[in-house]
């Protein structure tokens, strides 16, 4: 019979899995209320929830965001494409440019920054060479996935599995333990890109296009009348917060211009409002007594030191979920949405009832500090290029590229624990002045810690109730009708489910005792089904919510949900060929 713990647990997993499907929280929050509830239940202490925030797997992802933030203040990207993507129109010579350094640098690098920075580097010089970037963009999010599963700092869920692994007392993966797998399961994705993968890929009109087209002809210029009745009120009084299809992004009085224009503004005599929104709009616009529309011909430009951004809301931002005119967008983040476009799709309905979603592309018309405060935001990823970045002395990057050599060789000759080396690195940048404390806080991604540490104590519940050795019982229970590979091939496809449900970090931290107790039922080396884990968790191909990178790029690309499926189904059979194949050879022969 099934104890009262197991019974528990399992109603708090389902509900977690529930809410994480349905999204009613983001997913950070969702495993954290997961955590709580097993203490309140009396599944966990709390010294045994807590446990997986003193992991050393969450603490060197930390100190890793901190590394990937020196790295990204240079423009080294940038120039290394600009160098390999020539001019060409060879679509599998433009892949295999593209892919080829991207999973290399994914490597050594957190690839969420590598894909943010360089969407806007892929897009513009896609678009100048009559490319769809939706021929593009989904390679770029492969390739840095793929490139994650060559080292053992390539993504966050091979140091949760590492960390595992220590608590266990069980030797964890040196850096290039992860190479015997993910040189040739990278080599398998860009071939399959090159060869075959590229004619699943979507050809569609590129929608920053789209967008400017919305700017150019939807945005409207009205002046107030000197005998308004409006003149006097606020604009929240004047019911110009609440048009259909329109939106007042700024107001210009006397030649200044009020960006973005706040609800307790007061309308004066010939203020110039500024509407972006639908046509359709107009018709109520009109009827506003004391408006007159400016017929000019004109197009209201940009003030000076504000700019057009877009950017992709992430799937942990606390917009998730909230109309717009509820998350006091304008006082908060300096700046105006402009246009929102979900699923290659403008919405067109008034803007401040849109209820945002993860992967929403937004264009926001700026304030002259957005980029400075916001461009490491974890509410959303700007996508619009920075024109200028600060050129760093040359000390810098010297340090910054001997840091890095530092853990990769230190690491590859085991001289000390990646941990430790991490440590090291951020100290080195630290007291040289490279980053700031400022930078290292704004560096790390608070909400990547709480999962990660959330998880891992999900995971030590799983165990500790028996639910793991339960599940591994039913899985080895059926090794004599399926054998070995048979048991891996059910084992990888369960942790793909859960990753493209849930998240790499939670999957790998759930799955791991899984198939720790596996191992100890069919005797077999704890590592094997520890890379395996690993490796099914990072493979996320088949939707744009089950891996960051993914997520990035479905707006810009102006992808649907079933394009994943199409391009990453033949992608993801491959893998799991290659992990099985590979880790039956490596272990058991």
């Amino acid at each position: 019979m099934l104890n009262v713990d197991i019974l528990l647990l399992c109603c708090v997993i389902i509900t977690m899995f529930v809410a994480l499907i349905k999204e009613w929280f983001v997913p950070e929050l969702t495993v954290f209320f997961a955590l709580s509830s097993l203490v309140l239940f009396n599944v966990l202490t709390p010294g045994e929830a807590l446990n997986g925030f003193a992991n050393t797997g969450v603490h060197t992802v930390a100190l890793l965001f901190v590394i990937a933030a020196a790295v990204s203040k240079s423009d080294v990207l940038h120039q290394l494409m600009k160098c390999v993507l020539h001019q060409t129109t060879n679509l599998s010579t433009i892949l295999c440019r593209l892919m080829i350094p991207v999973s290399s640098l994914s490597a050594f690098m957190n690839n969420t920054p590598i894909v943010t920075m360089l969407i806007p580097t892929v897009q513009q010089w896609a678009i100048s060479n009559k490319i769809q970037p939706s021929k593009l963009l989904i390679p770029l999010s492969y390739a840095a996935i793929l490139g994650g599963t060559i080292t053992l700092i390539g993504t966050s869920g091979n140091l949760v599995i590492h960390g595992l692994m220590l608590d266990k007392g069980i030797d964890g993966f040196s850096m290039f333990d992860f190479a015997y797998f993910g040189i040739p399961l990278t080599i398998v994705g860009i071939l399959y890109m090159v060869l075959l993968g590229h004619r699943f890929l979507p050809d569609r009109e590129h929608h920053v296009a789209e967008l400017q087209d919305t700017e150019r002809s939807y945005m409207f210029q009205f002046i107030v009348e000197t005998s308004s009745p409006l003149i006097g009120k606020t604009i929240k009084e004047g019911m110009l917060r609440n048009l259909d299809q329109l939106f007042l992004i700024q107001v210009i009085r006397e030649g200044k211009r009020i960006v973005p224009a706040p609800n307790d503004e007061p309308i004066h005599p010939e203020d110039i409002l500024i509407f972006s929104g639908s046509a359709d709009g107009l018709i109520q616009l009109k009827m506003i007594p004391g408006l007159s529309l400016l017929s000019d011909g004109k197009y209201p430009s940009l003030p000076e030191n504000h700019a057009l951004v877009e950017v992709v809301v992430s799937s942990t931002s606390s917009l998730v979920s909230k109309k717009i005119n509820e998350t006091n967008f304008r006082e908060k983040y300096e700046a105006a949405i402009v246009a929102v476009q979900r699923k290659h799709k403008k919405i067109r309905s008034r803007i401040g009832d849109v209820v945002i979603k993860p992967g929403d592309t937004l264009l926001l018309l700026t304030g002259k500090h957005f980029l400075s405060r916001w461009s490491d935001s974890d509410d959303f990823y700007v996508l619009s290029p920075i024109k200028k970045i600060a050129v760093r002395p040359v000390y810098e990057r010297r340090i910054v590229i001997g840091v890095l050599l530092m853990i990769v060789l230190g690491s590859a000759f085991q001289l000390l624990s990646i941990f430790k080396l991490c440590l090291i690195g951020v100290a080195i940048l630290i007291f040289s002045n490279v980053l700031t404390m400022a930078d290292v806080k704004k560096a790390i991604n608070w909400n990547v810690i709480i999962l990660m540490g959330s998880s891992i104590g999900i995971g030590t519940a799983v165990e500790k109730t028996g639910l793991a050795t339960l599940l591994a019982g039913g899985i080895s229970f059926v090794q004599t009708a399926v054998g070995l590979a048979g048991i891996l091939v059910m084992f990888f496809i369960v942790t793909l489910i859960l990753t493209e449900i849930i998240s790499n970090l939670a999957t790998a931290a759930f799955m791991f005792p899984i198939g720790y107790s596996i191992s100890l039922q069919l005797q077999l080396d704890p590592s094997m089904l520890a890379m395996v884990t690993a490796i099914a968790a990072s493979c996320s191909f088949l939707s744009p919510i089950g891996y960051q990178t993914n997520l990035l790029v479905y707006g810009p690309g102006g992808y649907k949900f079933t394009d994943y499926v199409k391009v990453g189904l033949p992608l993801t059979i491959l893998c799991m060929i290659v992990t099985i194949g590979l880790s039956m050879y490596k272990w058991l022969m």
